[in-house]
């Protein structure tokens, strides 16, 4: 067990928490050497293992003790190695839990606690469902809900308050799919009775005919109004939490990236995973703000096995679907509307400054190709071949491909979320349509030359990170696997492939959903790949993701799911 330990990487572990930490750390490895020791030797075997590793090798047995993988390779040859070991025989396929590099788990956990919209397509039904809501909740001062899309309506216009007129007593707000918008009732707008002829940079407050607030608030407007919102309360919010874990592990995934978290935020999850009332391992963006620099600069962050924050969430835009992603061409469906900058220039280059000189991962919300442009630029100032910085463009949507070559060979890995592609596709293409008007210099600039262009970010860049960014998206990672590989949707809306030049292989796409995504998180050293040493991270397919036909992805299933060799569902 010994040159198991050592296979640990220490000097990995030392350089991402505090160097005070050091003795703690040094009596954990002892502590946990004895404690692997004693424990269980387990020899899992399958139809088929996939170790995910650089080589992408295969084996047909799985050896662990403790929470480490202790031995990959052949059936027989882990028999005689481990005689005693017990035997665990699966029907079915063995790969490395799925790393899900792009999510807001505690706000998807909070949703489910309010009115929940998701799929709703007529705003007839969305009043029934507030009126229906608010009856139910009487208790409740607001009525809280989200998952609304305008993309989905006819029309594909924003509502307004008058929409929701008459259909609850109480105060109505109803983020977008995306959480760059929100909806309030006019009962809401009045309650607050806040100026909202306020000037917001980065943000935006629509406006009726006659000048009053439509309801409708974009990006740092949105963010104003939820600050007056009251929050749910914890208990509530660790039963939710109880509940939606469970259905994580169902669908394989061991490791969430949360992306965007307060301080508090942070030290509520070391308390579940302290507790053992959540198995979850999370990576944490620490939202770029104040009071959290405080402690990003006093690197007292709690690390463990489970936790995990070496990165700052940097919004430089918002969302196409909400018209706030910015463009270089104007919106051709809104002429003279190029989105919304969510930071200044000087503000943005000099909080790369600081995560530079603290050695911090930059995590820049990026998804026009403005946006996208400005990211490049900076990340080509601040970082220099070589450097493993590991900065990440957190959907890197609409990049144009000039822009893509500032960042060649450097430390830099676009976090991709596929199903974003197969979701816009109906209507994408409606804000960068080819518009002979807008140019650039002489020369005409067609914007979906870098639009969802997945494998293009992969031969650039070398590797890729696969997220599904729920609860904007469904969480389910076979369908980021299905849409990164065939170009459509899991539910069939699609029925061609949108941009199938732009596919990933299998192999890309379960890379990136492992082993390229713990790259990406700077954890590659102790997860993402069955290999000896690694936390026993694992789940136990039905069906094998690299040979099953197209029509049998849609029916896989997770048998079985492991964090740290701990069966979890």
């Amino acid at each position: 067990m010994a040159n198991l330990i050592q296979r640990f990487k220490v000097d990995m572990v030392f350089r991402l928490i505090p160097q005070n930490f050091g003795l703690v750390i040094i009596a954990f490895f002892a502590t946990l050497s004895v404690q692997a020791q004693q424990s269980p030797i387990i020899l899992h075997k399958a139809k088929q293992i996939y170790l995910c590793d650089t080589a992408w090798q295969t084996a047909e047995a799985l050896v662990t003790q403790a929470d480490r993988v202790l031995f990959t390779g052949t059936y027989d040859s882990a028999r005689k190695r481990y005689p005693t070991a017990k035997i665990k025989k699966h029907r079915g396929y063995i790969f490395p839990g799925f790393i899900d590099a792009h999510c807001h788990f505690l706000a998807h956990c909070r949703g489910t606690q309010e009115l929940n919209l998701w799929g709703f397509t007529e705003i007839k039904k969305i009043r029934k469902a507030v009126k229906k809501f608010s009856r139910k909740n009487k208790n409740r001062e607001w009525i809280v809900g989200r998952g609304w899309d305008q993309n989905t309506f006819e029309g594909q216009e924003f509502p307004t308050w008058k929409d929701l007129e008459s259909f609850s007593s109480k105060p109505v707000v109803l983020s977008r799919i995306d959480g760059h918008a929100i909806w309030l009732n006019k009962i809401a707008l009045e309650k607050l009775s806040l100026n909202y002829d306020t000037l917001i940079n980065g943000g935006e407050i629509l406006k009726l005919p006659n000048g009053q607030p439509s309801g409708i608030f974009v990006d740092l407007a949105a963010d104003w109004i939820q600050s007056f919102i009251p929050k749910l309360d914890e208990p509530t919010l660790v039963k939710a939490i109880n509940c939606e874990a469970k259905k994580c592990y169902r669908y394989g995934l061991t490791t969430l990236d949360e992306a965007g978290l307060d301080y508090s935020e942070l030290t509520f999850y070391d308390r579940l995973h302290k507790s053992g009332a959540l198995k979850m391992r999370i990576y944490a963006m620490m939202m770029a703000n104040p009071d959290n620099f405080v402690h990003l600069i006093a690197r007292d962050l709690p690390w463990s096995w489970h936790l995990h924050a070496p990165a700052v969430k940097i919004f430089l835009d918002g969302a196409l679907g909400s018209r706030g992603a910015l463009l270089k061409n104007s919106y051709c469906d809104r002429h003279g509307h190029h989105g919304l900058q969510l930071m200044k220039r000087s503000e943005f280059s000099g909080t790369l400054n600081l995560l530079y000189k603290l050695n911090y991962q930059a995590c820049v919300h990026a998804i026009g190709d403005s946006a996208n442009a400005i990211v490049a630029q900076e990340f080509a100032r601040y970082l220099e071949p070589g450097f493993d910085a590991r900065w990440r463009i957190e959907h890197a949507q609409i990049m144009d491909p000039k822009d893509r070559k500032l960042i060649k060979g450097l430390s830099v890995i676009p976090s991709i979320q596929p199903t974003h592609a197969t979701s816009d596709a109906p209507w994408a293409f409606q804000r960068l349509c080819s518009d002979s008007s807008q140019k650039r210099g002489l020369k005409f600039y067609e914007p979906r030359s870098g639009a969802y262009a997945y494998k293009d970010l992969l031969v650039q860049s070398g590797c890729v990170a696969l997220g599904t960014d729920f609860p904007v998206e469904n969480m389910n990672p076979f369908a980021t696997f299905y849409s990164a590989v065939f170009r459509k949707d899991l539910n069939g809306t699609l029925t061609e492939p949108f941009l199938p030049n732009q596919a990933l292989s299998r192999k890309e796409a379960l890379w990136g959903m492992t082993y390229w995504a713990a790259f990406a998180n700077k954890e590659e050293s102790y997860k993402g790949s069955l290999e000896v040493g690694k936390l026993a991270d694992f789940i136990v397919l039905n069906k094998d993701l690299m040979t099953a036909e197209e029509a049998q992805i849609k029916r896989v299933k997770v048998r079985k799911t492991y964090i740290g060799a701990e069966r979890v569902h």
